[in-house]
């Protein structure tokens, strides 16, 4: 059975998944409480533990280079995904005003900042893979098992949720 929806529909459906949506994209960290959103408190706890592990590996010289290195990058990134963040979303809802917006234009807008945003993680993973491929076999077994205890402690708490890394 072939089923054909009206342009009207069409645009209606979009237009209510922006407004659902929108909520969520207009939310100003400032307003998430003291320490900003949850992603940067996440990303706060997240370092904090990862100092737990730096301390426990004891890592050489060449090793800590590599170490402070993606840490310098993991704090510029996520600095430069919320300066992004917040620029994109001032975009958006002053594309979305104009009357006549083309709403197909700015979904593909945001398709192409959700990819950059991809591959800017891609990039800060392939530099933490950098520091774990120097690591000696027994730092390798602390590291494996501080992140099976992170993993472990997801699935306590329901998993990875909406937007988690597995990726369509």
């Amino acid at each position: 059975m072939k089923t054909r929806f009206s342009p009207r529909l069409l645009v209606a459906a979009l237009v209510l998944a922006l407004g659902v949506g929108g909520p969520a994209l207009a939310m100003n960290p400032e307003r998430c409480g003291p320490g900003g959103g949850r992603m940067e408190q996440r990303m706060a706890y997240g370092m904090k533990e990862m100092s737990r592990l730096h301390d426990e590996l004891k890592l050489d010289a060449k090793q800590e280079a590599l170490w402070k290195e993606a840490e310098q990058a993991s704090r510029s990134a996520l600095s430069d995904m919320r300066d992004q963040r917040r620029r994109h979303h001032d975009e958006m809802l002053a594309a979305v005003s104009q009357p006549g917006a083309d709403l197909r234009a700015i979904a593909k807008q945001m398709d192409a900042f959700r990819e950059a945003g991809w591959k800017q993680r891609e990039a800060n993973r392939d530099r933490w893979l950098a520091v774990y491929d120097s690591l000696d076999a027994g730092q390798k077994e602390k590291a494996r098992l501080f992140f099976k205890s992170k993993l472990e402690r997801m699935g306590q708490w329901g998993g990875f949720g909406p937007g988690g890394p597995a990726r369509k």
